[in-house]
């Protein structure tokens, strides 16, 4: 017989809130669950506290990385302990920093059962304010075969494109993997999984509580330089596997202005730059053919002007001749210097 819900849990350096986070999901009011737990090489008691709850429960699943994977790596570990090992219905993430209600996966688990769907999607809040919203609706809508528009139709709500926010249907995900990039792992998997799936219910319950109050969290501490490469490296990832699925004609422009304005909310200092090369690229386009930038939204205009900001000629030029200036003016000075230290030394 099937288990009805396998949860996948990627650790490292969790040690202070681990035990609260594992004893929400334990403690769930549906019992036919799986706990795959995977240490992530963390350098505090995590994995001691991990063997314990193994010990203790014989639905959590302990796994140890020999090596630091990061967490879009590590989860694909539990992926395939999953469908190597075990024989699930459906699938859902938790960090081991987070909490979930009580009734998180019997809510889910009951609705997907009822309308045979292959993602739940439900709200969540955060441990302290957050900029981004948290709330995409009031009422539960449902997606057919369209999935993916859920990230445009609510425009700055992130939920959807946030792993852990969701249970999946096993088989939607036999096949797909996070990425491992070191950030947005999140959204280049929902890039991947909304696309390919038939059927989503969005419910509008709070079920998850986001800490973002870990100092160990990988995500704050990726400066904005690497977060931008992470970005255009999902661009480009998902512009190439939804033509291979032969939608980004269909959803071009809206990804456009979704991704553009996600990269201006947690890339505000990196944001701007001569970047015209990277987004012709990245997402197909040619930032210099005005009939195609006019017929983007006036705020997605915006934000391609500030990303192909061009440094001219001239400006390079006077930005060398200073420098050379300043290194001349620092060669000449060098003998003074030298002068003054042994005058110093006697």
């Amino acid at each position: 017989m099937k288990t009805k819900i396998a949860v996948i849990m990627p650790v490292y350096n969790a040690e202070g809130f681990l035990r609260g986070s594992l004893d929400s999901i334990l403690n769930q009011e549906i019992s036919d669950i799986k706990v795959i737990c995977i240490n992530d090489k963390s350098q505090d008691r995590s994995l001691e506290i991990l063997k314990e709850y193994e010990q203790k429960d014989d639905r959590v699943i302990v796994l140890n990385n020999e090596e630091n994977k990061g967490a879009g790596k590590t989860r694909n570990v539990g992926l395939n302990y999953v469908f190597d090992n075990l024989d699930v219905e459906y699938i859902s993430f938790v960090d081991a920093d987070d909490k979930v209600e009580p009734n998180t996966f019997s809510k889910t688990y009951e609705e997907a059962k009822k309308s045979d769907a292959d993602i739940v999607n439900f709200n969540f809040l955060p441990s302290t304010y957050w900029s981004y919203k948290t709330e995409a609706n009031t009422d539960p809508i449902t997606y057919e075969g369209n999935c993916i528009e859920a990230v445009f139709d609510h425009r700055e709500f992130y939920t959807f494109v946030l792993c852990w926010s969701k249970i999946y249907k096993a088989e939607l995900l036999k096949d797909l993997r996070f990425s491992g990039q070191k950030f947005f792992e999140d959204g280049s998997f929902a890039y991947k999984v909304l696309p390919r799936a038939k059927k989503m219910v969005v419910i509008p319950d709070v079920l998850y509580y986001y800490n973002i109050e870990n100092p160990e969290s990988t995500c704050g501490k990726i400066d904005e330089e690497l977060r931008l490469k992470s970005i255009f490296k999902t661009m480009k990832n998902t512009m190439e596997d939804w033509k291979s699925l032969n939608i980004y004609n269909k959803y071009k422009n809206r990804f456009i202005s979704h991704i553009l304005l996600y990269t201006s909310m947690v890339c505000p200092n990196a944001f701007v730059g001569s970047y015209a090369d990277k987004l012709n690229e990245c997402l197909d386009i040619d930032v210099n053919n005005e009939d195609f930038i006019k017929n983007l939204p006036e705020e997605t205009q915006d934000f391609i002007s500030k990303m192909t900001i061009e440094t001219t000629k001239e400006e390079i030029d006077y930005t060398v001749d200073h420098l050379v200036k300043i290194i001349e003016r620092l060669r000449s000075m060098s003998p003074l210097y030298e002068d003054f230290l042994k005058k110093q030394k006697k």
